[in-house]
């Protein structure tokens, strides 16, 4: 594999990425008053890439689906974590689960997409498994020698609730999912999961790294006043704050008092009384704020693009949640995503530039982008010790 320094270049400007040379051109333990940026081979190269995904995002929970989406038993859903195809279950019992949606013959997903159904039928070869994951039927197999039936089972995956998601780890020896959301679990308990009712779904394709997009979530606001003109006149920037937790980290705000020419409604009304931005390793935001909570799921797609995926929740029964209200706040999330994705796209042009290596960090805001450099630091090196 290979990466490219600068945007066009002939193949002697091509070089090999030594990935234990690039992780060293971060200095995680220096204090941030010290330390530099990630060189920008980590947002440009397909090695890199390759080896996030399959120790980062093949390591850690991901939110693949809602709680609602299942009603009756029978029900599933499937898609793909990395390189591993998964199918979620509702089964007789009530209980869901979650499999490695491979078939134990030749390998093929067993099913794709969504539905309901009383068994799982691979589409290849017609083998079927009940939703407890049991091969049930193994067509034309008379005169196989040595078939052990439980063990053509589908493998399971780990699988845990969290408020109205279902989340997945694909790997066996993954600890619970509190261990890394517990502050957040807590905080989003206190204000609230019962009343909210899913709205919509909007997905973005952005020509960037992921990581220019969690970078761009995490700088402490310190983008808002100069990129987000709307949104800045909506909170009190000046009790802008950062806390970070073990693997997650909260920014919030209060909402802005005084009236403001660039928004024609009151940001109390919006934002409430204050507005949480929730960040989980390595690629899940949470936002909070007033009746509303917005959910961005970063999908990498390469080392130059990406897939976040926006999904919009609301307080049923609130008198705020009517239409107009809910038809008003997509609208502000659409300007600030719109301004978002022009930022990263562009940042993404620079680091590719080969002109730009790495830059520093603003201290007193840029805490929460630092702490997502080294947790990504340490789970590469440890990777590539483990190699």
């Amino acid at each position: 594999m290979w990466y490219l320094r600068g945007g066009q270049a002939s193949l002697e400007d091509m070089v090999p990425l030594d990935l234990r040379s690039a992780l060293a051109g971060f200095d995680p333990t220096l204090p941030i008053e010290r330390a530099s940026t990630p060189p920008a081979s980590w947002f440009v190269s397909t090695e890199f890439a390759e080896l996030e995904q399959r120790e980062i995002f093949e390591r850690s929970w991901q939110p693949v689906a809602r709680v609602d989406e299942f009603v009756a038993p029978g029900d599933y859903s499937s898609g793909c974590l990395g390189r591993n195809p998964w199918v979620v279950t509702l089964g007789q019992d009530g209980e869901l689960r979650a499999f490695h949606n491979t078939c134990r013959h030749k390998g093929r997903e067993v099913v794709q997409g969504a539905g309901r159904a009383d068994e799982l039928v691979c589409g290849y070869h017609a083998w079927s498994y009940d939703l407890e994951g049991c091969l049930r039927k193994a067509p034309r197999m008379a005169g196989i020698e040595e078939f052990d039936r439980e063990a053509m089972s589908l493998p399971a995956m780990s699988l845990e609730v969290w408020g109205p998601w279902i989340f997945l780890n694909p790997d066996p020896l993954a600890p619970p999912l509190a261990a890394s959301a517990g502050p957040l679990i807590d905080l989003l308990d206190r204000r609230g999961w019962r009343g909210l009712k899913f709205v919509e779904r909007i997905t973005w394709d952005i020509k960037s790294n992921w990581k220019v997009v969690v970078d761009n979530y995490l700088d402490g606001g310190y983008h808002i006043p100069h990129m987000h003109p709307s949104l800045d006149a909506q909170l009190d920037m000046d009790s802008y704050r950062t806390e970070i937790f073990e693997s997650s980290s909260v920014q919030s705000s209060r909402s802005a008092e005084a009236a403001d020419r660039r928004i024609d409604y009151e940001a109390g009304k919006r934002i409430g009384e204050e507005a949480l931005y929730l960040w989980l390793f390595p690629n899940f935001m949470l936002n909070r704020y007033g009746s509303c909570l917005d959910t961005n799921l970063v999908i990498p797609q390469g080392p130059d693009r990406c897939r976040v995926i926006y999904d919009f929740f609301f307080e049923g029964g609130s008198s705020e949640a009517e239409p107009d209200f809910i038809e008003q706040s997509m609208i502000q999330s659409d300007i600030t995503q719109r301004e978002d994705i022009a930022i990263c796209e562009s940042v993404q042009v620079g680091l590719s530039s080969g002109s730009y290596d790495r830059g520093r960090y603003a201290p007193q805001v840029e805490m929460g982008e630092y702490h997502f450099h080294r947790l990504l630091a340490a789970r590469l090196a440890a990777a590539l010790d483990r190699s």
